[in-house]
């Protein structure tokens, strides 16, 4: 249960910052996703599917909250982000730096699509600034590529199992064995 703590706490973590980030920038399209490169975190980790996909499903569910967008919308699109990105590790055995730069960067680029498409036919806005959409978008995914190495880093350090020094070791010194 602490584990799923510590997961749930990095999540609102990488949230805040996003928030902030988006806040305090004059630039809005154009920054770093890091609650995408958090849900893929979350997808390399051992935990239970169940857990990580309800993990997947609340960070969503916030994000479509702070971001004004059509509640579900990242729920969705962040619970097949953790499916596609956990089976993606699974299959291929896949891990490291240049995992978590290509992962975050498709990702990226995924939800992108997900969330044009769920404007142009639910919504039914006109298709129309597709250029600048793209470019906005691949300067989201190199930025994004690009601190999800950090993003993994810090949450591997929030997350791991700590025991205190002194827990591992005897209190006392151990016998001499007598000869």
């Amino acid at each position: 249960m602490g584990r799923i703590a510590r997961l749930l706490a990095f999540a609102v973590v990488a949230l805040a910052a996003q928030s902030t980030l988006v806040a305090l920038s004059p630039v809005r399209d154009e920054l770093p996703d890091l609650v995408i490169a958090a849900i893929l975190f979350l997808a390399t980790l051992d935990v239970g599917v169940v857990t990580g996909a309800a993990l997947a499903l609340v960070v969503g569910y916030f994000f479509d909250l702070l971001s004004g967008s059509p509640i579900g919308l990242h729920s969705l699109v962040f619970e097949f982000l953790y499916l596609s990105g956990r089976w993606i590790q699974r299959r291929f055995f896949l891990a490291g730096v240049l995992f978590e730069v290509t992962l975050a960067a498709g990702a990226v680029w995924a939800v992108a699509v997900a969330v044009i498409a769920v404007r142009v036919l639910a919504q039914e806005q006109p298709l129309a600034g597709v250029g600048d959409v793209a470019v906005q978008t691949a300067i989201r995914s190199v930025l994004t590529a690009v601190l999800a190495p950090a993003v993994f880093w810090v949450g591997n350090r929030m997350t791991a199992d700590r025991r205190p020094a002194l827990s591992g070791r005897p209190l006392e010194p151990p016998a001499r064995p007598v000869e």
